[in-house]
């Protein structure tokens, strides 16, 4: 059983990736309605891959991967964007900062299926390399 992380405070975003993950009994889904609940489950539960919305009340997507890349025991967790921040400079922006992909909503469910696979296999062999 491999463990994602989803930090989004929209309710209707939550619910769509509630259900696509339903269709995967592989995956147990940890939700955060806030980046300090979700670096509070991150912490305690220790995720393999983290979902993260960038436009979060109060602490930002962007200053919740900050503090995950700064502490020892969540910097090597891939972190994918999941955001309506659509622009190429915003994704090129996402890509610097450290996420380990950038994904637009709405969400394109294959490339996001995808997109997991990827990063948990990067969790757990470290073979697939950040951007690639």
């Amino acid at each position: 059983m491999r463990t994602l992380l989803y930090i989004e405070d929209n309710p209707a975003n939550m619910t769509l990736v509630e259900e696509i993950i339903a269709r995967r009994p592989d995956i147990r889904l940890l939700t955060a309605i806030d980046a300090i609940r979700g670096i509070r489950l991150c912490r305690d539960f220790h995720p393999e891959v983290i979902l993260m919305d960038i436009n979060l009340p109060e602490v930002s997507g962007i200053d919740a991967l900050s503090i995950l890349k700064e502490d020892p025991a969540t910097a090597r967790i891939p972190i994918i964007a999941l955001t309506s921040n659509a622009g190429v400079r915003d994704a090129e922006y996402g890509m610097a900062v450290g996420f380990y992909r950038y994904l637009t909503k709405p969400i394109r469910i294959p490339e996001f299926l995808e997109t997991l696979d990827l990063a948990f296999a990067f969790a757990s062999k470290g073979k697939i390399q950040p951007g690639g």
